[in-house]
């Protein structure tokens, strides 16, 4: 178990998914607003949806940063530290 690698990198890991979340669920609702019938997000024409679509966008790239936790702690135990 390499307890080391899960102190000194959790932040750059939930960063880095956070942020690639948020960039592939952005420029998948930019795409998706273009077509006339929209697959993944609501058409954006009120307030309201726009706000929802938003919170959507947000707490989906939280839960890929929480997935990138999970993957960095299997990391974290299933390697040896070289100490």
């Amino acid at each position: 178990m390499n307890t080391r690698l899960l102190k000194d990198y959790w932040r750059k890991y939930y960063k880095r998914g956070f942020l690639t979340g948020l960039a592939i669920l952005s420029f998948l609702c930019v795409v998706d607003q273009t077509l006339q019938h929209p697959f993944f997000f609501n058409k954006i024409s009120e307030l309201n949806t726009l706000m929802f679509t938003l919170s959507f966008i947000l707490f989906g790239g939280v839960f890929c940063g929480i997935i990138s936790l999970l993957i960095l702690l299997i990391i974290s135990l299933t390697t040896i530290s070289k100490k």
